[in-house]
């Protein structure tokens, strides 16, 4: 990374930069060379003190510097002077203060470059100049040794701004970031006309999935999009869409124009179709419950489900069971219908309206949580008697120990459950992990 600077107002460095400096103040001077100058390098920023800058990042910075040099002279300038850095402030002394009409800091080498160099050359304050030549300070690499408190509680703000120019620490930008345009796609073709929509769907669909790949890489998804209808008839025929959410997916938008195509009526044959999209937005956005009632009607929640059948694939699970003796590995997950899956919920829920009663429910963690426990003898076993979690929590009972152990053919396993009930009323399920002697938090009754 690197930027060109040119002697005219504007210093306002960036990580990398390369600096020319030149001496007349003309203004007028400055806007003849800008047209040149944006000829050779991409960018070019007027500053402060007669210097401009001219982007180089991705460019090779020297012969960028000599060709920069060429049109100032190519104007009459006689009088240039060059300097390349990563370091903006580096860039800047040695345009203004250094010696010869070209310099080049090598990487790595800019707080020594710095060092010599006189505290006068980083500009300070008169204030602060009078209190720097107090105690002695001459050069950057004085103020460059001492420490950053130090220098904050002497010299305040500016002390401490000074004291990172002279070590080489320059965060200052001379361009702001370029926009990105947003992603469009078009196909055009002049040999014949479309009037059937199933065609028309065909080519979109790869526009469409141009775009949306695009918004994917670049973490965005899409509010707005336009698709423009060449006619042939020379007519341009635009048709806004705007989903209810901000979306990346192709097939949603793809569903939401079938249904736009559907109401469109086109005054001719269609040469030429442009997508874009008109406004974007960030990857996470805020969503609702699509299950609260107070959020969404049965027949939203029944499409929002469908749609995300059609993204998804089959992403309705439900459980299935095994005798296992460890809790956490006794349920696996499995994909099925959704029919089926529902016409399961509804049974269980009649049993359990039929049967239910007030209880204790155990609630576990996805994953058991390792805590520090410390613990007291009793009999052949250690006994729980605190735990932190988040804080340490007094274990007033604990009923246990329930040795499980077994994976002779899998992974083997040796446990010490115990049932607790803290101080404050809270009960939970301690276990010791016999082969490492570790303690873990398994879940929690509500």
């Amino acid at each position: 990374m690197s930027f060109v600077c040119l002697w005219t107002p504007s210093a306002v460095p960036a990580p990398s930069l390369l600096r020319l400096d030149e001496a007349p103040p003309e203004s007028e001077l400055l806007q003849q060379l800008v047209p040149s100058l944006l000829g050779v390098a991409p960018r070019v920023a007027i500053g402060t003190k007669g210097v401009v800058w001219a982007d180089a990042r991705g460019m090779s910075a020297e012969p960028l510097a000599r060709d920069l040099v060429e049109v100032y002279r190519e104007k009459d300038v006689k009088k240039v002077r060059a300097a390349i850095s990563i370091v903006p402030v580096c860039a800047e002394v040695a345009a203004l203060h250094g010696k010869g009409g070209f310099i080049n800091i090598s990487p790595g080498t800019e707080r020594d470059y710095l060092a010599r160099c006189p505290i006068g050359v980083l500009e300070p304050s008169l204030a602060l100049s009078t209190l720097l030549d107090g105690i002695g300070i001459e050069c950057c690499a004085d103020l460059a040794r001492l420490d950053l408190e130090s220098v904050e509680v002497r010299f305040g703000a500016e002390g401490a701004r000074l004291w990172r120019l002279s070590r080489a620490d320059d965060s200052r930008r001379i361009f702001t970031t370029v926009p990105r345009s947003l992603p469009s796609a078009s196909l055009d073709w002049v040999d014949y006309t479309l009037k059937d929509p199933e065609r028309l769907v065909f080519i979109i669909n790869a526009l469409v999935g141009n775009i949306t790949t695009e918004l994917k890489s670049c973490g965005q998804c899409a509010r707005e999009m336009t698709m423009s209808f060449s006619l042939a008839n020379r007519e341009t025929y635009d048709h806004l869409i705007r989903p209810a959410r901000s979306t990346a997916s192709h097939k949603a938008w793809m569903r939401l124009i079938r249904s736009h195509l559907e109401r469109i009526t086109l005054r001719d044959g269609v040469v030429g179709i442009t997508i874009r999209v008109e406004a974007v937005t960030g990857e996470v956005e805020r969503q609702g419950d699509i299950f609260d009632r107070g959020f969404a009607t049965a027949r939203a929640a029944e499409e929002t489900i469908a749609q995300l059948l059609d993204d998804q694939g089959a992403v309705v699970v439900t459980p299935r069971n095994t005798q296992h003796p460890l809790l956490d590995r006794r349920t696996e997950w499995i994909s099925q219908e959704p029919a089926q899956a529902s016409a399961r919920i509804q049974l269980r829920e009649r049993v359990v309206k039929a049967t239910a009663a007030p209880r204790l429910t155990l609630q576990l963690f996805p994953d058991p949580r390792r805590i520090a426990v410390t613990t007291k003898r009793r009999r052949d076993h250690q006994m729980p008697v605190q735990y932190r979690d988040k804080e340490w929590l007094t274990i007033v009972s604990a009923a246990g120990p329930d040795r499980v152990s077994g994976g002779q053919w899998s992974e083997p396993y040796a446990r010490e459950y115990f049932k607790c009930v803290t101080d404050d009323g809270m009960m939970v399920w301690l276990y010791r992990d016999a082969r490492d002697d570790s303690w873990y938090i398994h879940g929690w009754w509500d």
